[in-house]
């Protein structure tokens, strides 16, 4: 179940936040000097049949001018990385939008050869040095989602995010394709997932992710979480155990579903005669089928604020700190006067 849990919450997971960060998403572009007035005529009458795609990708919309295919992904899955060429041989887009934000754009660049090597060498050492500098909450959450990955790495033989680096290689090939990255921040997501939580449901989620024994995987059950139902099924069973997961997943989830929608909206408004490409979690997409086209600017700003702090964990962190400060003004008290 911790293998369930920490696979969910890093499919549906996202330094410094700023708001325009997804109202404008970030655009790296293949430029080519010029594209031909012909390719141009063929955009306009360009179509792409339901039966021309995989079984995980969606056609979220298409008309006359516009064509975007929503694609659900395993993040581990080699298959996943298929459907990506697959989609771009037969939609050949002019915009590609992946689920990721700018702090995890580096990902984009991953040696898979040697991120494989690292994680069969994955220690103690190393663990330290990837969560230094966080805070302890975040840090563990951190820590146990990378020793998930280089788990899940050994086992399948397979780098995380492979099916967004086929995407940004396949964009290189495209004359004038745009890669857009259109997802909130990692940070603001791990912020107001736990903010949303009480003291005891923190406990309660941070003793379940820590308690409980991982299943052993393999490829088959891996291809599993292609099928929304098995997802959702997965969702039940972990909420069902810890209720506190249930914030957890709406954090994780739902808002980011509408962040997701809202980003490909963007996207496609900003592309001439879009032919776009969206590649996400498979938990994602009947967030984005169901949000897509509906979500306003005014909607999306507050889901990109980290909210202030419950006033008991500010009076619990006051209180520790006041005890800390007595104990240390003890300790020196009776070393100078002997009481």
């Amino acid at each position: 179940m911790k293998y369930q849990t920490c696979l969910l919450l890093r499919r549906f997971l996202s330094k410094s936040f700023e708001v325009p960060v997804l109202c404008n998403p970030i655009v790296i572009q293949n430029r080519h000097p010029k594209i031909s007035p012909v390719c141009s005529i063929f955009a306009r009458n360009y179509s792409v049949s339901s039966n021309d795609l995989p079984k995980s990708a969606t056609l979220l919309q298409q008309d006359q001018d516009t064509t975007v295919v929503l694609l659900g992904t395993v993040h581990f899955s080699k298959q996943s990385v298929e459907d990506v060429s697959q989609i771009v041989k037969v939609l050949q887009p002019n915009a590609i939008l992946v689920e990721l934000c700018r702090q995890r754009v580096s990902l984009l660049e991953l040696d898979d050869k040697k991120f494989l090597e690292d994680a069969k060498k994955f220690d103690a050492k190393k663990l330290k040095d990837a969560v230094k500098g966080q805070n302890f909450v975040s840090g563990m959450l951190h820590a146990m989602l990378l020793k998930t990955y280089a788990d899940i790495a050994k086992e399948l033989g397979v780098a995380p995010g492979g099916e967004f680096r086929r995407a940004y290689h396949e964009m290189k090939k495209i004359p004038g394709c745009k890669l857009f990255l259109g997802d909130r921040p990692i940070q603001i997501t791990i912020a107001r997932a736990f903010q949303s939580l009480s003291v005891y449901e923190l406990g309660q989620v941070l003793y379940h992710l820590t308690s409980t024994n991982p299943k052993p995987l393999n490829k088959e059950q891996l291809e599993k979480y292609k099928d929304r139902d098995f997802v959702q099924a997965q969702f039940e069973e972990i909420t069902k155990d810890v209720p506190a997961f249930k914030k957890i997943f709406h954090v994780f989830v739902d808002e980011r579903d509408k962040c997701l929608a809202y980003s490909l909206q963007e996207c496609v408004r900003s592309v001439q005669t879009p032919r776009v490409l969206a590649v996400v979690g498979m938990g994602h997409v009947d967030g984005i089928v169901k949000y897509y086209g509906k979500m306003k600017q005014e909607d999306i700003v507050p889901l990109l604020l980290i909210p202030p702090k419950p006033l008991h964990r500010t009076i619990l962190k006051k209180g520790l700190k006041l005890t800390f400060y007595f104990l240390i003004f003890s300790f020196f008290y009776r070393l100078l006067f002997g009481r």
